[in-house]
């Protein structure tokens, strides 16, 4: 298994996705400083993924890509970045992230040319209170 931070940790960043040991993920995990890595740089295009922290791919043509997540509101805040090394040669950088009631949408810079990867984290949760 591997967590995606929900807070920077140990000298690593927030939306980072990094391999621990079980305990110290199952305890960043329950203090609310990470959430359970999901894999899905596979799939392009809308998706939905209830977790604070994530990866998705902005297809090829799209300069955008909404997440579905029901612990996201219009006030909560989500951060993303591109987050792979030989990122798209157009879409070079995440433009902004707008988060809705029960969704989120991140803009990069353009239409991708190819499918760029991209790691989100949920810096609040819908109450508008900090994350623990």
């Amino acid at each position: 298994m591997s967590v995606t931070l929900i807070r920077a940790y140990g000298g690593s960043a927030a939306g980072q996705t990094l391999e621990l040991s079980q305990e110290l993920e199952a305890a960043l995990i329950a203090q609310g400083l990470a959430s359970a890595a999901t894999a899905n740089t596979s799939s392009s295009g809308a998706q939905t993924q209830n977790t604070y922290g994530g990866m998705a791919t902005i297809p090829i043509g799209a300069s955008s890509v909404v997440i579905t997540n029901s612990l996201v509101n219009a006030n909560s805040v989500v951060m993303a970045v591109v987050s792979q090394a030989a990122a798209d040669g157009t879409l070079l950088r995440v433009e902004r992230v707008v988060p809705a009631a029960g969704s989120f949408t991140i803009y990069g810079t353009a239409a991708a040319t190819a499918a760029t990867v991209v790691t989100w984290a949920i810096q609040s949760p819908p109450t508008g209170t900090p994350a623990p």
